[in-house]
């Protein structure tokens, strides 16, 4: 018999057959924990609308998408959350429909302030945050070290495509554009050279032809890696299984995944 959400810290029958094959697969506490959980989600592209459907089919609590940015052209081709004809809009209003029709048992609710503008206090009322952060230490690898180049040879291109993209960022203050494209995939090309030279590495061990997939988001890899993602957060709130140790990288060409564990020690 499932408890009712009023005898305190249940769920009710409604629930329980909205998220039957939830419950067989991880059991009635960890649905139980994710009925409890409010999520935070900042950034409504294409990856953090696959996120948002995840999170909310798998029935949290409330889900609070925070996008201070406006729908660009681009959008529509890898946010499946954003109508046609929404360009201008805000980026989170305009999934909001969308979004909520996923599922009427979770609150999703938009916020469209700056998230730097945003005091301490105002992520304490969340479970989980998911914030799109830099990760440049994290990423810092001593790659002269011996014991660095015995696994060089296992670790994936896709490690030092980031790199890359990350100082492309850097020094832009955006990502590359596909109306800039021609001086874009030169300053790529370049910034590989300097990378990967600074690290020590071929620059051979990054195909020329990376450039063309740099310029914008692929909605069968938003998908995956929103999926894989979005699995990870559950894990958390229903204290179910362990995360990834650390990294996961998706290969959209290829069609395959690793799960690398990289750092500064």
């Amino acid at each position: 018999m499932v408890e009712k959400e009023e005898a305190g810290g249940g769920i009710s029958e409604e629930e329980a057959a909205q998220y039957d094959r939830q419950i067989r697969l991880w059991g009635l506490e960890a649905q139980k924990r994710l009925r409890a959980s409010r999520v935070l989600l900042v950034g409504l592209k294409g990856l953090g609308a696959e996120i948002a459907k995840n999170l909310i089919l798998a029935g949290v609590k409330g889900l609070t998408m925070l996008d201070h940015e406006q729908v660009t052209p681009e959008d529509p081709g890898a946010q499946f959350l954003i109508r046609t004809g929404s360009v201008g809009r805000n980026r989170a209003e305009a999934s909001l429909e969308r979004a909520q029709n996923l599922n009427p048992m979770v609150d999703v609710k938009v916020d469209t302030e700056d998230i730097e503008k945003k005091p301490e206090s105002f992520f304490t009322q969340f479970d989980a945050k998911v914030v799109f952060c830099p990760v440049k230490e994290a990423l810092e690898v001593d790659w002269s070290s011996e014991k660095a180049k015995a696994a060089l040879k296992r670790t994936t291109s896709d490690y030092f495509l980031l790199q890359v993209l990350l100082k492309f960022r850097t020094d832009k203050g955006r990502d590359p554009s596909s109306d800039t494209y021609e001086e874009d995939s030169e300053l790529l090309l370049q910034i590989r050279n300097d990378v990967l030279d600074s690290l020590g590495i071929s620059p051979d061990l990054l195909p020329e032809d990376f450039v063309r997939y740099c310029f914008s988001e692929m909605a069968p890899v938003c998908a995956v890696v929103g999926g894989i993602l979005a699995q990870e957060i559950v894990k958390a709130l229903s204290q179910r299984d362990p995360p990834h140790n650390n990294f996961f990288f998706f290969d959209g060409m290829k069609g395959n995944g690793i799960v690398e564990c990289l750092g500064p020690k």
